[in-house]
């Protein structure tokens, strides 16, 4: 019965010592070589010159709206019934289309956010498997979304990527 177990435990124990020892896992920190790559860092400016362009348009409805919410503050008493209810009609109307700008701004700006993070990542797709192919890598694994808490600097393939994308755009 003993060398039954024994046999047993030998035989579970020796796919965990052969898989140890004959696989190669890799990091990468996506996050990083966006932020860092050529791409990336065009990207990320390309986005913000739009965020800045949306931003002025709904800073100028904002203070349109402002603007009229003062003067009906200011001159409500005095209006007459009539011309004090179109004027907070003409406000709500602002208001809403404040409101809808504002949306449909962060909807856009969302959508193209993930368009260019999906071009992106497709473009390193290709360069991750050819890293992982050309230097025998079993694994490679996302650093920050794939739950890695520690990892020795010599499997961080991020600078390795970041170049080879640098070189490819």
């Amino acid at each position: 019965m003993r060398v039954l177990l024994l046999v047993l435990g030998l035989l579970l124990l020796t796919p965990v010592v052969s898989y140890s020892q004959a696989n190669k896992i890799g990091v990468i920190d996506l996050q990083m070589v966006i932020a860092n790559s050529k791409a990336g860092k065009a990207a990320k400016s390309a986005f913000e010159a739009e965020f800045k362009q949306k931003q002025q348009i709904i800073e100028s409805k904002n203070a349109q709206l402002e603007a009229l919410k003062n003067e009906f503050i200011q001159s409500g008493p005095v209006m007459n019934e009539t011309t004090r209810k179109q004027k907070a009609e003409q406000i709500d109307r602002l208001d809403k289309d404040l409101q809808r700008s504002r949306a449909d701004f962060r909807d856009e700006l969302q959508r193209k956010d993930y368009e260019l993070l999906e071009k992106i990542l497709k473009d390193l797709d290709g360069i991750l498997q050819s890293i992982g192919t050309s230097e025998g890598y079993t694994i490679i694994i996302e650093k920050t979304e794939g739950g890695v808490i520690f990892s020795l600097p010599s499997i961080d393939l991020t600078q390795k990527v970041i170049q080879a994308y640098d070189a490819k755009n």
